[in-house]
């Protein structure tokens, strides 16, 4: 009898252990509408994101600003409009050419498909404000493909309408002498009426500033540049690309890779003048004031028709695949890159047998700038036909290009 009593108390303890642990675990699952086990469920689907690692935030704080796609607002809106581009259209949007009569500029931008013009001074002698605002506003309202209107203004000999009268407001010494008078401050000021006059009357980029590192009197870029320091031409570098193109006027930065201490001499109008320097010091130096500008957003950048010995013996800068690739890829450059003049000299010794401007866009610029822009855009079209230029590297290039003119706002 003692022992079926023990029997029981043990059997009614286990089964009250059995009911308690399941009175237990009804509770957790049911309290609050099941809230403990979504909580459970919760901290395992935060769990399973790893933290970013201290390297990690590190990366991305120190991420360039220019090596990320700086036209990425406007590619959806490019890559549709390229969609239904003929052949000749595209290839008109890689040539920029130089104005030889305003009053021709809309039937020739249309005739050619011309990514746009560059105005010269000679462009408006006689004008009055007005009248070159009627220029401007005429060329854009009635191009097919909106276009870039181009001007030079980087004070003292290089203007296109400061000088102009009209324009008595505006008076841009040189940015030597206006950095030697006022420093930094005063070349800054001078960058912020630039751009006030140059929006007042319909351009949209301003092809400057020249950031090129001179020392002496006899260097080639030494009136327009203003200092062989490379962190003082760094902040007119970025200083130029954040407030010029928040105001609506593109900068392009010039002239990559730096033209140094070539002398002024040197330069005849025939044939590339040659930079000797190491390339290291190149990169040292030189590349500083593009690296800034670039960081800073520059829309374009302008690759010079120098020949740079001891990076690329074979090709003018504006011919050299090498030089492209470093100013993408070191410098981190995403934007427009085009050419300086193409045609005031005879580069078809550094184009490997083919056309200067066939050559300038095999080497990587997306515009090739000229004064003789039939003939360019010709000589683009027969390589394109011909398969020289790619369907590809002309997609690409002329991608970039709509790009920037609706990331800049002149594509709606």
């Amino acid at each position: 009898m003692k022992k079926f009593v023990i029997i029981s108390v043990v059997l009614l303890l286990l089964a009250a252990g059995v009911f308690g642990f399941a009175l237990y675990r009804y509770m957790q699952v049911t309290d609050l509408f099941g809230n403990k086990e979504s909580a459970a469920t919760e901290v395992v689907a935060e769990t399973a994101k790893p933290a970013a690692t201290e390297a990690d935030e590190k990366k991305v704080e120190e991420a360039p600003a220019g090596s990320s796609n700086i036209f990425a607002a406007g590619a959806d809106k490019a890559t549709a409009y390229l969609a239904d581009m003929t052949t000749e259209e595209m290839v008109g949007q890689l040539v920029l050419g130089i104005c030889a009569d305003s009053s021709a500029v809309s039937s020739e931008i249309n005739k050619y498909s011309l990514a746009g013009m560059l105005f010269e001074s000679d462009n408006f002698q006689g004008m009055s404000k007005e009248e070159v605002s009627a220029v401007t506003q005429t060329a854009t309202s009635e191009a097919k493909i909106k276009p870039i209107l181009a001007a030079q203004e980087e004070g003292g000999n290089y203007t296109t309408i400061s000088d102009l009268s009209g324009f008595e407001e505006y008076d841009f010494n040189s940015p030597r002498t206006e950095f030697a008078s006022g420093g930094l401050q005063a070349v800054e000021k001078d960058e912020d009426d630039k751009t006030t006059m140059l929006k007042s009357v319909g351009f949209n980029l301003n092809l400057a500033p020249a950031i090129d590192l001179a020392a002496n009197g006899d260097e080639m870029m030494y009136s327009r540049t203003i200092s062989d320091d490379a962190d003082t031409v760094s902040t007119y570098a970025e200083y130029a690309a954040k407030f010029s193109q928040a105001k609506g006027i593109s900068i392009a930065l010039k002239h990559f890779p730096g033209y140094g201490t070539i002398p002024d001499s040197a330069y005849t109008g025939e044939g590339a003048v040659v930079d000797d320097r190491a390339a290291e010091t190149i990169r040292g130096n030189d590349y500083a004031p593009f690296k800034k500008g670039v960081d800073a957003g520059a829309h374009f950048v302008m690759v010079s028709n120098v020949l740079v010995q001891n990076i690329d013996s074979a090709h003018t800068a504006a011919l050299s695949p090498a030089i492209h690739t470093e100013l993408r890829s070191t410098v981190g450059f995403s934007g427009v890159i085009m050419t300086d003049i193409l045609d005031d000299a005879d580069y078809s010794a550094y184009a490997e047998g083919n056309k200067p401007a066939v050559q300038a866009i095999l080497a990587g610029n997306d515009i090739v700038l000229v004064r003789d822009y039939a003939t360019a855009y010709n000589d683009i079209l027969a390589a394109v036909n011909a398969g020289t230029i790619t369907d590809v590297r002309l997609k690409e290039a002329c991608t970039r290009v709509l790009a920037y003119k609706y990331t800049a706002g002149i594509m709606k």
